[in-house]
């Protein structure tokens, strides 16, 4: 199995595996269907693209051939010849032939020869052109060459096997070949590509919220996995751990905020954003407060706690900041009620915030 075949197959199983997985443990929820969609839709191309590939450069090949050729029968100077039916012992009828050659005055030299398609007879004639009899694969003879000799020798082998050789265009050789060279190198980059979008579909479909990142959601599934399938790291170390990772993910929007353009949309974005990691953290820890029985994990949900409503603040500060500066452009009300929603979480906690970055 070539690697471009052993990528399209752990890909499309990798996708699998990770969909099947996703579907069992986050469900099948309408925010979901365009992860699930765009994984299923990378699923279906990485066999089907190198396919389609090939079946472009045969394409391409044969009309090249149609093209040089013109009103020709066939890209070797209308000297194509394939038998209208099958011949059963390939072996004996090709000894035959060879034995009506030798016989034949017209031709100098008649030799058994090995073919990419097996074995056949290479016929030499006027001194330096050659022709060609083989066996196709469904067992038809082909009878090849570049020179009117060639039509000679396909009536010869007509007669000799009793069957009707016809003239055609169409060269049962020709057949569709795997992309190579640089064409295969690109081909390799696009299914790479797929592949990612596909693996982005997967997280996506786990985490639909806008709030995440692509990188984020690959952190957060991957925190969910090892709780399935790790020893001694269960459901709550998984869910401390992502609380914890979305703190510091809050803790950047406050970063975005400082460093974005003015347009007031793009800032109100990053304060919602800010405002559903909050809640989702404080529900995390909620969770995990309820259920704790060690004093270990109650002391850490404490820890991420305090680091928590301390990003609250820094992110409201920088709102704050942000907009008393005049640095908003447009409607800023939706941006200092988000900043409104962070101090007041961080308060209700008993932490007070700032006015200030």
């Amino acid at each position: 199995m070539n690697k471009l075949r052993a990528f399209v197959v752990g890909g499309c199983l990798t996708l699998s595996v990770a969909l099947a997985f996703v579907g069992l443990h986050y469900g099948l929820g309408p925010a979901s269907r365009d992860g699930y969609v765009t994984a299923l839709a990378a699923v279906a191309l990485l066999p089907t693209i190198p396919l389609v590939a090939a079946h472009a450069k045969f394409a391409f090949r044969r009309l090249a051939e149609y093209r040089r050729n013109g009103s020709g029968l066939s890209f070797e100077r209308d000297s194509i010849f394939v038998s209208a039916d099958s011949v059963s012992d390939a072996e004996q009828t090709l000894s035959d032939i060879e034995a009506a050659v030798e016989a034949a005055d017209e031709y100098d030299e008649c030799r058994r020869d090995r073919f990419g398609e097996g074995r056949g007879l290479n016929v030499r004639h006027t001194g330096f052109h050659n022709s060609f009899v083989r066996v196709a694969g469904d067992g038809r003879l082909v009878v090849t060459g570049a020179s009117q000799n060639t039509h000679s020798l396909a009536a010869l082998v007509e007669r000799v096997a009793s069957l009707t050789m016809e003239r055609t265009r169409m060269h049962p050789f020709f057949a569709r070949k795997p992309v190579r060279g640089a064409p295969r190198a690109f081909l390799g980059l696009v299914l790479v590509v797929v592949f990612v979008f596909g693996a982005g579909g997967v997280v996506g479909a786990a985490y639909p919220a806008d709030a995440y990142s692509a990188p984020e959601r690959v952190v957060l599934v991957g925190y969910d996995t090892r709780a399935v399938a790790t020893p001694g790291y269960d459901a709550t170390d998984a869910t401390l751990d992502k609380a914890a990772f979305l703190v510091d993910s809050l803790g950047e929007e406050a970063v975005e905020i400082g460093w974005d353009r003015d347009d007031a949309d793009k800032l109100t974005t990053h304060g919602r954003q800010a405002v559903f990691l909050s809640e989702t953290v404080s529900t995390q820890l909620g969770a995990v407060r309820e259920d704790a029985s060690a004093t270990g994990e109650r002391e850490r949900v404490a820890a991420i706690e305090a680091d928590l409503h301390a990003a609250e603040c820094r992110v409201a500060a920088k709102i704050t900041s942000r907009v008393e500066s005049g640095n908003v452009a447009g409607d800023a009300s939706a941006l200092v009620s988000a900043g409104e929603s962070l101090r007041a979480s961080a308060a209700d906690a008993g932490y007070a915030c700032a006015t200030e970055a």
